[in-house]
């Protein structure tokens, strides 16, 4: 989605109060990330999820720690698959939606969406 057109990304890039932090990364936290993917039971790539947090993709598994179900929503962007998981690691709806959150924006505009409806 062109922003735009985001009256959502717009009203946040203009107010006072934005949750953008500075360099345009939002302001959330890698738990919260996993809260709205978990919630919403949604794939994203790794590259979005690191965009967002402000890091580099490589270092976003240190940042996950051990494998595990709620973070295996964090996924590689070629094979939409979360990196060096087996099936046992993996949540079990993994795979029950096509649907993958490819960008940062994309990622901030839902993330910030799922924030109102909470």
């Amino acid at each position: 989605m062109d922003a735009r057109f985001c009256a959502v990304c717009n009203r946040a890039a203009k107010s006072s109060s934005s949750s953008a932090a500075p360099g345009g990364r939002v302001d959330t936290t890698l738990d919260e990330i996993l809260q709205f993917l978990n919630a919403t039971k949604t794939r994203a790539t790794d590259g979005a999820v690191a965009g967002i947090l402000g890091i580099p993709p490589s270092a976003l598994s240190t940042l996950l720690g051990e494998r595990r179900p709620d973070a295996s929503w964090i996924v590689n962007a070629e094979t939409s698959l979360p990196t060096d998981y087996s099936a046992a690691e993996s949540h079990p709806d993994l795979l029950s939606t096509a649907s993958i959150i490819r960008t940062g924006n994309e990622l901030t505009l839902r993330l910030t969406l799922w924030r109102t409806k909470r």
